[in-house]
This record gives C-alpha cells, sequence and structure tokens, in this order.
C-alpha cells in the first residue's frame, strides 16, 4: 500500500494474543515476533487475551500461575527500540454472543478500549489478529457494531476447526464470544487451527499447522532476540527484565532452548495479511512480497470464498462459493513439506529483525 509516489503507508494492525509469562504456549512469543518482523504492517497495539486460570496455580487453577505477558511485549518493546502499547481484557468468558462485557472491573476494561480508541483515531481500516480466544474484539463489536464494520479491514481468526464436534483449544476458551464473532458480520478470514483430522496435521489442504525444531527456527539469531526468547522459554522470573536480558544476551543459557520443538498455526494468517508469499528464491524458502515473487517457486496458498454458518455449540458449517463474500478460509498446496519451507522462512525473518 502506498501513498503519493514514495512513502509508504504500512497496514494498522491490532494483534490480539493469549500471551502470558511464563508462556502458556511460547508460540505466542513467536507469532510476536512474526508481527514484528513483518515491516508491513504498523502494530497499533497488543491486546493480552486472558483466560482466569492460566492466572491461579493448580489445584483452583491449570497448572502454574502466570502472569499476564506485559514483560515479553515491554521487553521486545525495548529491543527493537520503539514502544508498544499494550492492554489487557477481560478475564472470563462472555455471558453471551451480545454480551459487551459492561459489568467486568476496570483492569479488564482495558483491552476493549484499545479496539475502539485505535479503530476510532484511523484514518484506514486496521486488520485484527486473534490468536487466542475472540472475547475481546466481539465485546468491542457489541458495545459499536457500526464502527467495526466501518474501520475492520479483516479479521484474521486463528481459532476453530474445518469439520468435527471437538471443540478447538482457542474456541473453547470462549465459546460464546467465538459464536458472536461468526455472527457479527465482519469480514473473517478463518484460519482453522484444526481440521477433521485434528490440530496437529502437517498434511491438509485447509491446515495452518507447522513444527519445527528450535535449532533449525532460531539458528543464527541475533544475540539479543536469543536473550529474549531465552527468558520467556525458560520462564525466567528476574525483575530487572532489561538487565536480565543484557546478562542473557552473553549466551549462557542459550544451549537449553534449541533442544526443543514448536508447533505453529498463525504464521501464514500473518505473512498473507502482509502481502507476503512463500517462495523458494535462490537463497531458499523466504516470506517475499506477492509483487516480488516473479520468477520464485511458489508454495501456492489463497483464500477462498465461502458461506458459513455456526451453530450455539460452536460448529461452523461452511462451503465454497463463487460469490463475493465477508467470510474466507486458508487454503495451500497440501504436503508435510509445507513445515520445512515455513521454517526456512520464518527463521530468515526472525533474523531480520533489527534489535
Amino acid at each position: 500500500m502506498k501513498q503519493g509516489d514514495n512513502q509508504e503507508v504500512k497496514i494498522p494492525l491490532l494483534h490480539i494474543t493469549d500471551l502470558y509469562h511464563p508462556p502458556q504456549d511460547p508460540d505466542d512469543h513467536i507469532d510476536l515476533a512474526t508481527v514484528v518482523g513483518l515491516e508491513e504492517f504498523d502494530l497499533k497495539g497488543v491486546i493480552l487475551d486472558l483466560t482466569q486460570r492460566f492466572l491461579e496455580e493448580a489445584p483452583a487453577g491449570y497448572d502454574i500461575a502466570r502472569d499476564p505477558g506485559f514483560v515479553p511485549v515491554a521487553q521486545l518493546g525495548y529491543l527493537i527500540g520503539r514502544p508498544i502499547p499494550v492492554a489487557i481484557g477481560p478475564a472470563e468468558p462472555l455471558k453471551g454472543p451480545h454480551d459487551a462485557a459492561l459489568d467486568r472491573v476496570s483492569w479488564e476494561q482495558a483491552g476493549i478500549s484499545m479496539v475502539l480508541d485505535v479503530l476510532r483515531k484511523s484514518d484506514q481500516p486496521v486488520v485484527i489478529s486473534i490468536v487466542g480466544s475472540s472475547r475481546v474484539l466481539t465485546a468491542a463489536f457489541n458495545r459499536d457494531p457500526e464502527l467495526l464494520r466501518s474501520k475492520v479491514r479483516a479479521v484474521l481468526l486463528n481459532a476453530g476447526a474445518t469439520a468435527g464436534t471437538e471443540l478447538e483449544w482457542n474456541v473453547g476458551l470462549d465459546l460464546a464470544a467465538y459464536v458472536g464473532l461468526w455472527r457479527s458480520g465482519l469480514p473473517i478470514r478463518w484460519y482453522p487451527c484444526a481440521t477433521e483430522q485434528g490440530a496437529h496435521n502437517p498434511d491438509h489442504e485447509r491446515g495452518t499447522y507447522w513444527a519445527a525444531s528450535h535449532a533449525d527456527l532460531f539458528r543464527d539469531l541475533p544475540q539479543s532476540l536469543r536473550a529474549w526468547f531465552s527468558f520467556s522459554f525458560l520462564s525466567n522470573q528476574r525483575g530487572d527484565i532489561i538487565q536480565a536480558l543484557a546478562d542473557l544476551k552473553k549466551g549462557s543459557d542459550w544451549g537449553k532452548v534449541p533442544s526443543g520443538q514448536r508447533n505453529l498455526w498463525a504464521t501464514a494468517s500473518l505473512a498473507m495479511a502482509a502481502g507476503r508469499v512463500l517462495a523458494c528464491t535462490p537463497s531458499g524458502w523466504r516470506f517475499v512480497p506477492e509483487s516480488s515473487s516473479d520468477g520464485y517457486e511458489v508454495w501456492p496458498w489463497r483464500l477462498d470464498p465461502i458461506e458459513a454458518t455456526v451453530t450455539d455449540d460452536g460448529q461452523v458449517h461452511w462451503q465454497l462459493t463463487t460469490k463475493r463474500t465477508q467470510t474466507q478460509i486458508f487454503g495451500r498446496r497440501s504436503g508435510s513439506a509445507f513445515g520445512l519451507a515455513m521454517t526456512e522462512a520464518l527463521n530468515t525473518l526472525l533474523k531480520s529483525i533489527t534489535v
């Protein structure tokens, strides 16, 4: 997107993520780094999507007590040299698809307010990515539906399953919010996290899932970015979060990180929203602007228009259509080699982040 002859206009983006420290699943850290690495985006804010059971220690909670992910957001903003606005949303599910969450305490209102404020102030429609529950966005829609209809360019919905009766993880975090979002009429670009074969199928043409070893994904990262990943992946509890990065930058703890593996789902949604394709260049697989992909082998991916309805229990019934619709579903060339290509491309993107 360009303005005039020389001035590049970036795509305004709000990123809603269930990011915690220590992590509940550190794929959220990789997704946030991906957003930062895609220079086409103007990141207007990060909204932390909370679920109460992850904030409490077992047996009342899920396992260990976690904090909302303010720390990793603040650290990353420090490393890239620019502030990243951050706020949190309600910690309990909506009472129903039309709930505006007006009865929540003040600290749970900030994320909803951020959505509304960013949309009101933006001079162009905003892309909203969701890599958690739909709670914050659905509550914001229920407060001001006309604002959202006029100012939301697209919702990157990383949730749900193409078929089956089992609730996918992000849907289960807030069923009412998921149903409410589907019924809102907002332009949804649907990136299902599961197919009829489950959430870990690397071959399916509608599947967004892929996996990578940490050793491959984080190979040759800048030391500062390694320190950022180390702090979260190793559940560091130091309070001096900036000095901790300086100490971790020396690399003493990095050896504990590359032995793991990461499951990922949201990468394609972010790359596609930035206008990039997955292309095999002379240097290897890369996320390149679609306008610069001529002459390269491209792993085909697309958004297909669908007609869709959602039941009260969160089942999305959809079918392809030739009509222009507000709703599209992700598709790609099937094959498990997709993960190898994505790993190489994302590693290069992460290495490009200036820290």
